[in-house]
């Protein structure tokens, strides 16, 4: 699997206009800096995927997701609403709050799942960037 990131927001980063285009709702316009971007090949199934978050103006993140093998592609956009014991994330069709404790929960099951599954890509990197953090 090949792997490139930049980012990182140091004050100096133009503010943008941007849409994140969203296969699964409506699209999510965004003006704010982009923090953080990665873009990764997985040699084994053909997949690329590249991955954009940015903090908005307000302080709310927008992450945008596209996927593709081929000419098939998936595109995913999200809202994060940050918030003193929970975050709102928001798909551009449906708006869902979980407390902390529910995210790190959802992302144990979703680990296990892919652990389970014959593609491990999406595990493989959420366990890279949990290692990171520790």
């Amino acid at each position: 699997m090949s792997k490139r990131m930049v980012g990182g927001h140091d004050g100096n980063d133009p503010i943008l206009n941007v849409n994140l285009p969203n296969d699964f709702g409506q699209d999510i316009d965004v003006t704010g800096h982009l923090i953080g971007e990665e873009m990764y090949f997985d040699d084994g199934t053909g997949m690329l995927t590249m991955e954009k978050l940015y903090r908005d103006e307000d302080g709310k993140l927008a992450y945008g997701i596209i996927s593709a093998i081929g000419h098939a592609r998936e595109r995913r956009a999200y809202r994060v609403e940050e918030r003193e014991e929970s975050c709102i994330v928001t798909n551009g069709s449906l708006s869902l709050e979980f407390s902390y404790d529910q995210l790190f929960e959802l992302l144990a099951v979703a680990m296990e799942s892919e652990k389970e599954s014959t593609g491990s890509q999406v595990s493989e990197q959420v366990r890279r960037r949990l290692a990171a953090n520790e």
